[in-house]
């Protein structure tokens, strides 16, 4: 019988005694957010630490919530019901499809030869192409699933030299410039749509794509996107050794594709496209991503035959569902209603200045994001602090901004479930990915939302 790590027994046995201690709730507050926190504590150490697999801790919490009186086993499971598994599932399709022609392997070519036959110019330009796509695509979750196959071939055909480091500094440059540089447009990030749609439901005034980047974009898209470079070159990049040997010999001889490769391609330019032009034809991405599992696996035209999804990793879905159910559970212990009340009563910003008020009201919200999704921590402040903020005579637009830039900082990866679905795929490790996360939020927490607040002032913005 194999013998557990020291650190995983460690972690699991924190993690149950904080699951033990919610169940007793020996403090004097409401007993059901003592069940509600011991159940989320004991949650984010067991995705943190894996003692086990992630997706066993996930179904077990899935039914530890109806057990404990937080959820119905209904509400619980309800999730899997839910838009963001199916795009999930639709995104996996996707990435098997460029993974079964072997589309991925050409496209590394094609990025070998074009993007930089230097460690520093091609993570330099992997960062310029994940930004690039968070532009074009508004899902974050499927922009890692197309993403994640292209920086896979490129570490498997750079392999030869067997650097540990490769690999991290690869994918890393593609996943977060594509997630921390979206956050600076409106469709680059569920909180964002999320932010904006409790605005537009208080106010009654909607928030313009154009709006979001005047205000977002110079510094929490372009600037941060040069962060997220700076901090992973320092951890992975600088000790990467030169590739140029494993590289194919530089020539102009055309990248060929066969006829599923080229399927694939056409496909998967028809699904970016409707993704791009969502706000013209207003087709949910959902419904966009499975009708293009339906043509990767139509009989006679799909590349894909329909058996071949098997592969996909259906228990992952647990994770998914898991964490969106533990924000529920949260919100209807009354936890979120009690953390709003506690921040507001303690924090007074009047003897602030404008620059000072906006952030104090984006560091007020971010404590938040270490218990759930920032998706559900923008649909959980974003009304109570604009009606907060109000008390103070700001201006409501600027408040929801500022909640915003709290948002956007995801430390750890089940903070985000685009983070935890680039690590599905098991080729980062989970301390790399915790190591460059947690860097480039905390600068951009101390150096860039400072920043960017500053430049709102120097716009007349606030």
């Amino acid at each position: 019988m194999r013998s557990i790590p020291r650190r995983s027994a460690v972690s699991a046995t924190i993690g149950i005694l904080f699951l033990l201690l919610g169940l007793l709730a020996p403090f004097a507050i409401d007993p059901a957010i003592q069940r509600a926190l011991g159940l989320t504590f004991f949650a984010l150490i067991f995705w943190s630490a894996e003692p086990i697999p992630i997706e066993l801790s996930s179904f077990l919490l899935l039914l530890l919530l109806p057990l404990c009186d937080l959820l119905s086993f209904e509400q619980s499971f309800a999730p899997f019901a839910g838009k963001t598994i199916w795009l999930i599932f639709a995104g996996m399709v996707i990435s098997l499809s460029i993974t079964e022609t072997a589309l991925g392997d050409k496209l590394a070519q094609f990025s070998l030869r074009y993007l930089g036959r230097t460690p520093f110019r091609l993570l330099f330009n992997l960062h310029v192409l994940g930004l690039v796509v968070a532009i074009l695509i508004p899902s974050g979750v499927v922009r890692v699933l197309l993403l994640m196959p292209l920086g896979i071939a490129l570490a498997d055909a750079l392999s030869d030299k067997n650097n540990r480091y490769l690999s991290a500094a690869i994918l890393l440059s593609l996943i977060c410039s594509t997630l921390y540089g979206g956050f600076g447009i409106l469709t680059g990030g569920v909180p964002n749509l999320v932010v904006a749609g409790q605005f537009e439901q208080v106010t009654g005034r909607e928030i313009y794509w154009g709006e979001w980047l005047i205000w977002m974009f110079p510094i929490l898209g372009l600037v941060r996107t040069a962060l997220c470079f700076t901090v992973i070159w320092y951890l992975f990049g600088r000790k990467v050794d030169s590739f140029t040997s494993a590289l194919p010999p530089s020539t102009d001889e055309k990248i060929s594709l066969n006829n599923g490769q080229r399927r694939v391609l056409h496909i998967l330019f028809l699904g970016m496209f409707l993704w791009a032009t969502d706000t013209l034809h207003h087709i949910p991405p959902v419904y966009i991503g499975l009708g293009l599992v339906i043509l990767y696996t139509l009989p006679l035209f799909g590349p894909l035959a329909f058996e071949r999804i098997r592969q996909i990793n259906y228990p992952f879905f647990f994770y998914i569902a898991a964490l969106f159910s533990l924000a529920a559970a949260l919100n209807a212990s009354g936890f979120n209603r009690h953390f709003v009340e506690l921040v507001t009563s303690i924090v007074d910003i009047n003897q602030y200045g404008p620059i000072g008020k906006h952030l104090a009201i984006t560091y007020m919200a971010v404590p938040l994001n270490f218990l759930m999704d920032v998706a559900a921590v923008a649909g959980v402040l974003t009304p109570a602090l604009l009606d907060w903020g109000q008390h103070y005579q700001l201006a409501e637009f600027p408040i929801a901004m500022s909640i915003a830039q709290a948002t956007c900082q995801v430390f750890l990866p089940y903070q985000s479930a685009p983070f935890m679905v680039a690590f599905s795929y098991r080729r980062i490790g989970m301390l790399q990915l915790v190591q460059a996360m947690f860097l480039i939020s905390l600068l951009t927490l101390l150096l860039l939302s400072p920043l960017n607040i500053l430049y709102w002032q120097a716009l007349g913005l606030i």
